[in-house]
C-alpha cells in the first residue's frame, strides 16, 4: 500500500501572504483542519487551527519546511514518520509539485480497511508463538473449510513473545472456525461474529 492510493488529492492551499483571519475563516467553513502554505507553486509550510494566532500574514504562524512524503512512500512509513514526529499530516510532493496530503484520518481509514471493519464475518485474534509455518497452517485449514478471507493482520504480541494475528473470514460459522483452530492447538485470544 502506497501513499498515492490513500492521500487526498484535491487539496486546498493558501499563499504565505494570506491573512490569519482569512485562513481562520477558510478553515471554519471547511471539513479540514490544516492547510499547506505556498509561495507561488512551492510548498513553504503548513498551518493548523492551533497555530492561527495574532494578526498579519499566515507566514508568521505556519510550521516552516514541514516534513513531507512522496506518492510512492509506503503507507506504514508515513504512519511511522507521523507518530515519531508527533505530526498529524504530511504534504505529498512529487518532485517539487504538491500533489496531495496524507493525514491521520487517512491512516485510520486504512486501518479500518485492513481490519475488515466494514465487512461482516467471523473475526478471530490468535496468539501465535514465533514458529515458522503456523500461520500457513491456519490459512490452509480455514481455506480448506471454505472460508473467504476478508482481512489478515499481524503485529508483535505486547509481551514480546510471538505475534498477534487478527483475521476475518466469511462463508463459515464461528463454531466451524473454533473447531478448526482447536484441531491446530492454536491459542485463540478472541473469536466473535461481527
Amino acid at each position: 500500500m502506497l501513499i498515492k492510493d490513500f492521500m487526498t488529492r484535491d487539496i486546498v492551499t493558501v499563499q504565505s501572504n494570506a491573512s490569519v483571519t482569512e485562513v481562520r475563516n477558510l478553515l471554519a467553513m471547511s471539513d479540514f483542519h490544516r492547510l499547506p502554505v505556498m509561495e507561488g507553486e512551492r510548498l513553504v509550510g503548513i498551518v493548523n487551527w492551533h497555530r492561527l494566532v495574532g494578526e498579519g500574514s499566515v507566514k508568521h504562524c505556519m510550521i516552516k519546511n514541514p516534513f513531507t512524503a512522496t506518492p510512492d512512500m509506503a503507507i506504514e512509513e508515513a504512519a511511522r514518520v507521523m507518530i515519531d514526529r508527533q505530526i498529524t499530516a504530511l504534504p505529498v510532493l512529487d518532485g517539487e509539485e504538491l500533489v496531495g496530503i496524507i493525514t491521520l484520518r487517512d491512516l485510520f481509514r486504512v486501518g479500518v480497511m485492513a481490519l475488515g471493519a466494514r465487512q461482516h464475518g467471523v473475526r478471530v485474534t490468535l496468539e501465535m508463538p514465533e514458529m515458522r509455518g503456523m500461520l500457513a497452517d491456519v490459512i490452509n485449514a480455514l481455506t480448506n473449510l471454505g472460508a473467504y478471507f476478508v482481512s489478515l493482520v499481524t503485529i508483535p504480541d505486547t509481551d514480546g513473545e510471538g505475534e498477534l494475528v487478527t483475521l476475518k473470514v466469511q462463508d463459515v460459522t464461528e463454531q466451524q472456525v473454533a473447531d478448526v483452530l482447536a484441531d491446530l492447538s492454536i491459542d485463540v485470544r478472541d473469536i466473535r461474529l461481527t
